[in-house]
């Protein structure tokens, strides 16, 4: 007995624990400095890392995970990799496969790593929600589709409510793709008044010398913008596109202005229509409204004296407005049909756009919908008690929408706040789920600037440390004390997205969870 004591020991003692006060959430040399040139180094970091910050320890226990079992099983793999011969070189691939293998059990749907493969420069991304939705059922269709609604927009098919013959709907985005749809084919302006003009300049019998240099200096212009507007993202368009308008402003396109940096990261995209039977249908890409919404929050973020931007703002707030107008309208008139409210494939973003939301349909002072629990110690157990966690809700005075169904649609990339939102419409009386299972991220992050309190938020620096993981600081419940993190939130009724009833040969055809929304609203089943 006393030589198997002693054995457990010297093999407990195999992992480092010397270093778990290290703070990993800064570019500490002490902590990082083996991580730079060593793959067991980087495991180490990671492994320590989230047995301080990690907020579901109790979780991942109760789901068969030995926390501790991981660290002895694959260090010596990663050391192996360190071992290997210059001959035979360390491949992303391997090291993907093998981070995968250390952290696919963890079931926190926001956490991702970030490791820096020293030998090939390369950065290695694991991201355990996306390793397990991708057998989901829906997972396919929803990085290919988004909601349109142009089927119900149309009045030949009778699903919208129309004005003076015309249909009651809106739509506005500030996505990087749909600013360069309109800077494409927008009559007047940008790309087609580039086109139009030079074919003015090209027919002319004699052109004068300013005419000549316009003509070549459109033609430059011209070229260089096919290449700028085919950019993947508005990290890499947005500031492209401002170096053309700086260089080229002496050429006075119409539509040819500066694009505010913020769209990088406060674009969205939203739709509003008012369906047959006054159901008022709200659609946005991201939790991104509060920006556009609250006038002191706009000025603090959005350049509003360039009339662009301001346009841009404008156009996403009257779309909000005009869904939120019109349920006050018609809800004092008696005349509501019901509420439909889309969030399928929202990735989630600010809480405060609750207010915004479903807030916007329930009484002021916050609404419950859950329980959040924090870090609060290095210790892997070391969690607050839970916490009430409280949606926000409209302060201004507003029509209280208890009365009428109100639906969410919800899919397998409705994350973070989508779920928040879809755990507070499932708790209202007058409220139904309808679509596929949520993404099951419903833990929230904050900035490192909090880790002294929560004890959690990011290991490391992105692109500085070898080694950066986003890691939320709290685990959220349900009002039953329920966790769902890994699991997501099931709707009361379940329906399909059918691709093909919606990619007609003929066009956008109908949408088979936004069909059953309807009939929900329209006949209560």
């Amino acid at each position: 007995m006393i030589g198997a004591a002693l054995l457990m020991l010297l093999v407990s003692s195999c992992r480092e624990t010397n270093d778990v006060l290290l703070p990993y959430d800064h570019n500490d040399k002490l902590a990082f400095g083996a991580a730079e040139y060593s793959f067991a180094g980087k495991f180490k970091v990671t492994w320590n890392g989230l047995n301080q910050y990690y907020a579901l320890w109790d979780y991942e226990k109760e789901q068969g995970l030995d926390w501790d079992a991981v660290y002895d099983e694959y260090l010596p793999q990663f050391e192996a990799l360190d071992e290997r011969e210059d001959s035979i070189p360390v491949t992303d691939d391997e090291v993907k496969e093998l981070l995968n293998k250390v952290l696919s059990p963890l079931h926190d749907g926001h956490f991702a790593m970030l490791w820096k493969n020293h030998v090939t420069g390369n950065n290695v991304v694991c991201v355990p929600s996306s390793i397990r939705n991708a057998s989901r059922d829906d997972a396919e269709i929803v990085k290919k589709y988004k909601p349109n609604i142009s089927y119900y927009t149309n009045p030949a098919n009778g699903e919208i409510e129309t004005s003076d013959g015309q249909p009651v709907c809106l739509e506005y985005s500030t996505l990087w793709t749909d600013l360069v749809d309109r800077f494409r084919n927008t009559p007047g302006q940008g790309m087609m008044w580039i086109e139009d003009r030079l074919l003015q300049l090209m027919n002319q019998p004699l052109p004068t010398e300013m005419e000549i240099f316009q003509r070549r200096s459109l033609s430059d212009l011209s070229t260089q913008l096919l290449e700028v507007l085919s950019q993947p993202n508005a990290e890499q368009g947005i500031p492209a596109f401002n170096s053309l308008v700086e260089r080229y402003s002496y050429l006075e396109v119409p539509g040819f202005d500066v694009i505010d940096n913020a769209f990088i990261k406060m674009a969205i995209s939203v739709k509003f229509a008012l369906l047959k039977g006054n159901i008022a249908y709200f659609y946005f890409s991201d939790f991104s409204l509060t920006p556009y919404i609250n006038e002191v929050y706009a000025q603090s973020i959005f350049n509003l004296n360039n009339a662009a931007t301001f346009n841009h703002v404008y156009g996403i707030w009257r779309v909000w407005n005009s869904w939120f107008e019109t349920i006050q309208q018609l809800h004092k008139e008696g005349t509501l049909g019901g509420v439909i409210i889309d969030v399928r494939g929202n990735g989630g973003g600010m809480m405060s756009d609750a207010q915004f939301v479903a807030g916007a349909l329930l009484p002021s002072g916050g609404f419950q919908y859950g329980y959040n629990r924090f870090k609060r110690g290095t210790g892997r157990y070391d969690y607050s008690p839970l916490m009430p966690a409280i949606a926000l809700t409209m302060e201004d005075e507003h029509e209280i929408v208890d009365d009428k169904p109100v639906v969410l649609l919800i899919n397998s990339g409705s994350v973070s706040m989508a779920e928040m939102t879809a755990q507070v419409v499932r708790l209202m009386p007058n409220g139904k789920l309808i679509g596929k299972r949520s993404h099951g991220g419903l833990c929230g992050l904050v900035d490192n600037e909090y880790n002294s309190t929560n004890y959690a938020g990011h290991i490391g620096i992105r692109d500085v440390t070898p080694v950066y993981g986003y890691v939320p600081s709290l685990a959220s419940f349900t009002m039953d004390k329920e966790q769902l993190e890994g699991v997501g939130i099931s709707p009361g009724i379940e329906v399909a997205f059918d691709e093909n009833a919606f990619n007609t040969p003929t066009g956008i055809g109908r949408d088979t969870q936004l069909d059953r929304a309807l009939q929900y609203v329209r006949t209560g089943n």
